[in-house]
């Protein structure tokens, strides 16, 4: 038996014992509907929830999570606060300029601009998945899950 053929059988096997349950496979197709095939995918470079961990730190649930994306010499940086079911987010864009911004979240998307330093804000995000684009070529971060 191939390697191919094992992950095969080892998929149908999980497949038929323990499928993923019904609402997690639809939340996985509508994330695919966000992908936007000309932006270019930026690197998570920091997530405090992860470095925090890392190093000993803990962070309470009401603590501001900071993440940093990285494509190039572009870097976005975001602080993301979950609050009473509903995201806020405020970031800058290392590229200091007027630039779009959309936040896409599961009940629609948020669309502005950053402002001439490259900062921006967004309350009222209901929370749960996430994807930020900015700029123009467009650049997206990876699905954030707050």
């Amino acid at each position: 038996m191939t390697g191919d053929e094992l992950g095969a059988a080892v998929a149908r096997m999980y497949s038929a014992a323990d499928p993923p349950p019904p609402h997690l496979l639809a939340a996985a197709s509508a994330l695919l509907s966000w992908r936007d095939p000309d932006a270019e995918l930026a690197a998570l470079v920091v997530d405090s929830a992860v470095a925090g961990e890392a190093a000993g730190i803990r962070s309470g649930s009401d603590s501001p999570r900071m993440l940093s994306f990285a494509l190039g010499d572009v870097v976005l940086d975001v602080e993301l606060v979950v609050d009473d079911g509903t995201v806020r987010l405020v970031g800058q864009v290392s590229a200091p300029e007027v630039a779009p911004i959309q936040v896409r979240h599961r009940e629609g998307t948020w669309t502005g601009a950053t402002d001439e330093l490259g900062r921006f804000a967004v309350s009222g995000v209901p929370d749960g998945p996430l994807r930020i684009t900015w700029g123009d070529p467009p650049v997206s971060s990876p699905t954030i899950m707050p």
